[in-house]
């Protein structure tokens, strides 16, 4: 079971720099809010970041190859589809598998990041096992989540989040690859309308959602990635079909 913590200064700082896991050269970085959790509780989650080799970011960092997802989370399946997807060429991944599918599928759900060729980056700093859970007893979750909810007006802002975002400017000014937000796609839009005052986003309408994309940035935000509250497989296999066609990412693993 999870245990609620009482995180320090020296912890928040730690998370505060941790922004990801890959590398820089991903042809692919799928933008998320938060990292996931792994183990029993969140101690574990902060030992495995402190512990493991890093790949400097400025003054922040990603981890080279992060703790995995399980085979049955819903993100880390879509995610993995539509890169299988896009590697082979293939829409069948966004159907029912075969039983090879599933083992495929929950292979290179298990493979390292190195071999996935994908980054994940998230905008917040505070990992959570998902959006409705909260493990932090002396960090009030609505104040957080208003910290980082750039749709309103007047956001504030203190040192630590104009950190996290200075570390954030520098991974995208750095990445060659395309950026893919995953959830709260209108909060993104106005975060990267900060990073970048010059950007213009375009609206496409899909068959079963819409997405704003930068074409200039190569960047494409979408709704959350699962079958219950996100785009459904049918809004995955329109994800795919709007970046192949567009020929934004070439085989990202």
């Amino acid at each position: 079971m999870k245990k609620s913590i009482d995180i320090s200064k020296e912890q928040y700082s730690l998370l505060n720099r941790y922004i990801g896991q890959g590398d820089l050269d991903s042809p692919v970085t799928f933008f998320g809010n938060e990292p996931g959790t792994s183990g029993p509780d969140i101690s574990e989650t902060l030992k495995f970041i402190e512990n493991n080799p890093r790949i400097e970011v400025g003054s922040g960092f990603m981890l080279k190859e992060a703790y995995a997802h399980p085979t049955t989370s819903d993100f880390a399946r879509f995610i993995s589809r539509l890169c299988l997807g896009i590697r082979y060429k293939d829409d069948r991944w966004f159907d029912n598998l075969s039983s090879l599918g599933k083992v495929t599928l929950a292979e290179h759900i298990m493979a390292p990041a190195c071999i996935k060729h994908h980054s994940l980056v998230n905008l917040r700093p505070l990992p959570r096992p998902s959006e409705n859970s909260w493990d932090y007893s002396n960090i009030n979750k609505k104040d957080y989540l208003r910290k980082w909810n750039f749709t309103l007006k007047g956001h504030y802002s203190d040192p630590e989040k104009e950190e996290r975002i200075s570390i954030l400017k520098e991974f995208f000014d750095a990445r060659t690859g395309v950026v893919i937000g995953i959830g709260d796609r209108h909060n993104k839009k106005e975060f990267f309308e900060l990073l970048y005052p010059e950007i213009i986003f375009h609206k496409a309408e899909l068959d079963n959602h819409n997405v704003y994309f930068s074409i200039e940035h190569k960047i494409i935000l979408s709704n959350y990635f699962n079958n219950r509250n996100g785009i459904k497989l049918s809004g995955l296999k329109d994800l795919y079909y709007f970046i192949t066609s567009r020929n934004l990412i070439t085989c990202p693993g």
